[in-house]
């Protein structure tokens, strides 16, 4: 076996001599065959079956030499490695966790599909698909565009099994072409479908998953993570007959919504199905300036405020938010909808009512009424004029 002096030093952290070393292997029968300069090879008795590697043999040249008569550095010196921020694994463990902790099951589905999905149930450019020469299994012929079939077929299989009460959610990638280049792309989806709760005594209503079911736990997701300062509008997918499109200018960083009745229908689905399509990728991007603020407890009274506005049956609650909170700006700490109110005759053609609450503070001091009266004017005039709300007395 082959052995170097220098090594023998650079592992033991000290300095031996080559007579020192060479008197320590004759103690343990340990015979030197050759020598030359750095290098010695030796010959391992038959007794010493464990040592196999030149390792092995500095081990036992320092069992013999004494570990107390190796010195303690006074410098210890380590490499710094820094890792991705954030943690990508951190930050998927933690809604993987969340998820699980809510009653969803995790479904690892592959990343090749048919494509018959995209001729003939919901139809896409051919030129987006990625084929695929696939010998063993002919019908998986694509790269998956999307998430949501491979859902879907999970929901059949367990439909099949008479497990009608899902709550799934899977990480994985979609695969499109655009012009000459491949875009792959990393999700995180969820399904829901069946009853809210299992099936009890307690739950003696049935109650039904919703629309508002899929977009409380996209919602707390984003929370959790500490997404923020995104905008809400209506999904134009053709995925969904309702839907909600959460973004930053033009890049979606989510959409859900219930699933149309024809694509369910068209993969024998017997019941309604909501879906939500997160973008994982941008969800990372998001995070990576993301910044945590602790703020003290208020010690000054708040003033709450309610108002009643009638309004279009297609403006969102979203629109009223953003004019309260431009308005509002530091003073307003909280709005809610508390009641929605639709009635034709009392309120007019295409009208609805809000019922908005909305909750007042001044970390500074004790805020006056004047003071938010004179915020409740000015949000009333935007109101007025950007949504052609009329308030109801």
């Amino acid at each position: 076996m082959d052995v170097k002096y220098s090594h023998v030093n650079r592992l033991i952290g000290d300095e031996l001599t080559q007579q020192e070393v060479r008197n320590i292997l004759s103690a343990m029968e340990i015979d030197i065959l050759e020598e030359n300069g750095d290098d010695f090879k030796v010959a391992i008795p038959t007794n010493k079956v464990d040592v196999t590697r030149e390792a092995d043999v500095i081990e036992e040249i320092l069992r013999i030499y004494g570990l107390n008569k190796v010195a303690i550095p006074s410098q210890v010196k380590s490499a710094l490695t820094y890792g991705l921020q954030p943690d990508p694994f951190k930050i998927r463990n933690m809604a993987g966790d969340y998820l699980a902790s809510n009653g969803f099951n995790e479904i690892m589905a592959v990343s090749i599909t048919e494509s018959k999905y995209f001729k003939e149930i919901f139809p896409l450019d051919e030129k987006e698909l990625i084929h695929i020469n696939n010998t063993s299994n002919m019908h998986l012929d694509v790269m998956r565009p999307m998430m949501l079939f491979s859902g879907l077929e999970a929901i059949v299989h367990n439909q099949n099994r008479r497990a009608a009460d899902l709550k799934l959610f899977e990480f994985g990638r979609t695969y499109r072409k655009t012009e000459d280049k491949y875009k792959e792309q990393e999700h995180l989806t969820l399904f829901l479908t069946g009853q809210r709760y299992a099936e009890s005594w307690l739950n003696s209503d049935k109650e039904q998953v919703t629309f508002h079911t899929i977009k409380a736990f996209v919602n707390n997701i984003l929370t959790k993570l500490g997404v923020s300062g995104y905008q809400v509008s209506d999904s134009e997918n053709a995925i969904f007959s309702k839907g909600l499109n959460y973004h930053r200018g033009p890049k979606s960083l989510v959409e859900f919504g219930k699933v149309k009745g024809k694509l369910t229908t068209a993969m024998d689905i017997k019941q309604a199905v909501f879906y939500a399509d997160i973008n994982w990728d941008m969800v990372l991007r998001s995070l990576k300036n993301h910044k945590i603020d602790f703020v003290e407890l208020n010690k000054y009274p708040s003033i709450r405020r309610d108002l009643a506005l009638v309004l279009d049956r297609k403006v969102n609650f979203n629109e009223v938010e953003a004019i309260a909170r431009k308005t509002g700006k530091k003073l307003l700490q909280s709005i809610n909808l508390f009641d929605v109110f639709a009635d034709e005759k009392k309120l007019g053609e295409g009208k609805k009512s809000y019922a908005v609450s909305m909750v007042f503070e001044d970390p500074t001091k004790t805020l006056k009424d004047k003071e938010v009266e004179k915020v409740m004017n000015q949000m009333i005039q935007g109101f007025e004029n950007k949504l052609d709300a009329e308030i109801r007395k």
